[in-house]
């Protein structure tokens, strides 16, 4: 929730409060308690709102990707310092060219190519595993290398999944805000026309005050 909305909810939560510390000035005013009604949907709404859009930070998710490629350079790198003197000795210069990419190179692809040209190396590299004894690559090297590559679009999808929910998240909470406007515009008039208590008129009155405006 930006800066904005907060200070929003609070005013909401502050008028709230306000009617709730005096409800026998305004319970039985007919045009005024529905409105209150209104505005107390629209707290709890926010509220709900506010822990969805906060559920969706994708923060430690994009740790969570940047570690899982780090991971996964480093079994790359290690696959390529043994695999590159073999294709170099057999002149495989397709398997030469594919494990030629420095961790530096590595780092600096998008993530689509990364994965693409990580699993084209492995590949490569599995092609030829047999021959590939002599150098100490297994295939367990691979499937843990595999792995590692694979978590790289697993972690994307679901990073890219949960900001949609917090943009979803989002844009509710601008529209309950929005729709509650003419609701708290009625009580401006109605509160100070219809309560004969010129101290919760006043008291409204700052509750209805946005911090930060």
């Amino acid at each position: 929730m930006n800066r904005r909305l907060r200070n929003r909810l609070t005013m909401i939560r502050n008028v709230v409060e306000h009617f709730d510390q005096h409800p026998d000035l305004w319970a039985t005013a007919e045009p005024i308690a529905p409105e209150v009604a209104a505005v107390r949907a629209t707290r709890d709404a926010l509220e709900q709102g506010a822990q969805a859009q906060a559920a969706a930070d994708t923060t430690g998710l994009t740790d969570q990707k940047d570690d899982a490629r780090e991971d996964a350079i480093t079994h790359l790198t290690t696959l390529s310092r043994k695999a590159r003197p073999y294709a170099r000795t057999t002149n495989n210069h397709d398997l030469l060219h594919a494990l030629d990419p420095s961790p530096t190179d590595w780092r600096r692809l998008p993530h689509d190519t990364f994965v693409a040209d990580a699993r084209d190396a492995l590949n490569r590299i599995d092609a030829v595993l047999p021959d590939l004894v002599p150098y100490k690559v297994t295939a367990d090297h691979l499937t843990t290398a595999r792995a590692a590559v694979d978590e790289i679009p697993r972690l994307l999808g679901i990073r890219d999944t949960t900001a949609d929910d917090g943009a979803v998240a989002t844009d509710a909470l601008d529209a309950a805000y929005t729709a509650v406007r003419p609701t708290l515009a009625n009580l401006d008039d109605l509160v100070p026309a219809l309560i004969d208590d010129p101290t919760f008129v006043a008291e409204y009155a700052q509750a209805r005050q946005i911090p930060g405006d």
